[in-house]
């Protein structure tokens, strides 16, 4: 299930670093872990394994939606009285309320030692995701950039992939795949042949975005990623997996949270 969590900003003029996406990412696991600390820590330190050895959050959320800001640098000053973001998570439909009960009140305080800002969640609302019973292409934009790398033989660190790149709908695929197996504890039924599987870009340009994680602390990444809009064939499940714990890689970083866009209706 999907949410979207409300903030109030509690500051007259707030301003947070850009890079702002792991601290948002430790407040999550903090609110996770007053409910279960168990759980919790789990995710932190493990993820759900997929027989690949590969391991999954299987949660995933979008950048802030701020309506009114203002980049300097790398400080947002922002100008909205409340800011947004969307979570979703691969959990049973039956936690809803338990989830909506999680975040219902949460304090949250965002940025590093040169800015800082408060907010408190005032709205958690539930965003019911609607899937076509159909086999046509499903369109998605991304909330927040898409992660895809392929790690080559004489490197140690992946090379981040463009989404025109002939990869990386085969690697977005696999990726589901192992999340799948990670999810459910069960191999992908045989008829799931990643060659029936359909990627493709459209509408604007994909925009690339370079975000740092763990910024000015000698464990600091830097992680690249895309903002774009694409048309997905693949399963039911596999669709609704991804709308859930994300796209691609660092879903639990912030990494690969999309939405269905919906058809406009032609009016005759």
């Amino acid at each position: 299930m999907q949410f979207k969590i409300t903030l109030q900003c509690q500051d007259v003029k707030p301003v947070i670093p850009i890079n702002y996406q792991y601290e948002l990412s430790a407040w999550i696991y903090k609110v996770i872990h007053h409910a279960d600390a168990e759980y919790a820590a789990f995710l932190h330190q493990h993820g759900h394994q997929a027989p690949s050895r590969k391991t999954f959050k299987l949660f995933s959320f979008s950048q802030l939606d701020v309506p009114k800001r203002r980049i300097e640098g790398d400080r947002l000053h922002i100008g909205s009285r409340e800011i947004s973001f969307v979570i979703g998570f691969y959990i049973d439909r039956s936690a809803e309320e338990f989830v909506r009960g999680l975040f219902m009140q949460q304090h949250l305080r965002l940025g590093d030692r040169e800015s800082q800002a408060r907010f408190t969640v005032q709205t958690v609302e539930v965003r019911p995701i609607k899937l076509p019973t159909g086999s046509e292409p499903l369109r998605i934009r991304l909330l927040s950039a898409l992660v895809i790398g392929r790690k080559r033989p004489d490197e140690q660190q992946e090379a981040y992939l463009h989404p025109e790149d002939p990869d990386f709908g085969k690697f977005l695929f696999v990726n589901l795949l192992d999340k799948y197996a990670a999810a459910t504890g069960q191999a992908a039924p045989v008829w799931w042949d990643s060659s029936r599987f359909s990627f493709r870009v459209v509408g604007l340009e994909p925009r690339s975005q370079l975000i740092k994680i763990k910024s000015d602390t000698t464990a600091q990444t830097r992680v690249k990623g895309y903002r774009f809009e694409f048309e997905l064939v693949a399963p039911r499940e596999l669709v609704e997996l991804g709308l859930l714990a994300g796209f691609g890689k660092m879903n639990g970083e912030g990494f690969g949270c999309g939405e269905v866009v919906e058809k406009r209706k032609v009016l005759n």
